[in-house]
């Protein structure tokens, strides 16, 4: 497929500054792919931008040809001319801080993104059937939480991730750091059969949340 590079992440990609330019439908399927990538590194603890072509920044690159075999290390504009004398892209898919060297692909853009939103989306699903997520709200009586407590260390020993969600409602805001401590609290309850994800209770949209992974030694 024919990839003009001039348009290529302006910055760590973004549905608005995309790769090539196919035409029509084909575009809007494209753009489809590449706004679903987004949204889930959106969610992700670390995202990931994707660096292509002038976008890269390492003045050598390790090539990996449309072939996949190895190419000597040469220098970033060589590598673009490689790429563009094939009528492809060049793709960053690790960087070498020590040497400074970046190792690249040279393939086609819209359908790589294609293929890696494809590789997060069934990962996303393997994890999602071991999560257990238990919800609440910041006013939950004592009686009601030791029940979701008790609801979790039994998913817990079935070797389930557990995510607790404490939402909130906005005036409810003034309290965020109650809240912080009751998850962390929920955390110290349970550090003798789980661990947590994060060493703080994260922020969402309506509230805080923490994951518990079961400890190795269950």
């Amino acid at each position: 497929m024919l990839s003009w590079s001039s348009g290529l992440g302006c910055h760590p990609l973004t549905v608005e500054d995309a790769g090539s330019n196919p035409a029509g439908s084909e575009k809007i399927f494209y753009d489809m792919i590449l706004c679903m990538y987004n949204r889930q590194q959106r969610n992700s603890n670390q995202p990931r931008p994707v660096y292509v072509n002038e976008k890269i920044k390492a003045f050598n690159v390790m090539v990996v040809g449309a072939d996949g075999e190895n190419v000597w290390v040469v220098p970033r504009a060589k590598a673009l001319q490689m790429a563009y004398d094939q009528w492809l892209d060049l793709v960053q898919v690790a960087y070498n801080p020590k040497d400074k060297i970046s190792t690249a692909k040279i393939v086609d853009f819209w359908k790589y993104m294609y293929e890696k939103w494809k590789k997060e989306r069934e990962k996303k699903k393997q994890q999602a059937k071991w999560l257990k997520q238990i919800k609440m709200w910041y006013s939950i009586g004592d009686n009601d939480l030791a029940m979701k407590v008790d609801k979790a260390v039994k998913s817990l020993e079935k070797w389930y991730t557990v995510k607790f969600f404490i939402k909130i409602r906005w005036r409810e805001r003034v309290y965020k750091d109650k809240v912080i401590q009751r998850l962390k609290t929920i955390k110290e309850e349970l550090q003798y059969i789980a661990r947590s994800q994060y060493p703080h209770p994260k922020e969402e949209r309506n509230g805080y949340s923490i994951i518990l992974l079961p400890n190795k030694s269950n």
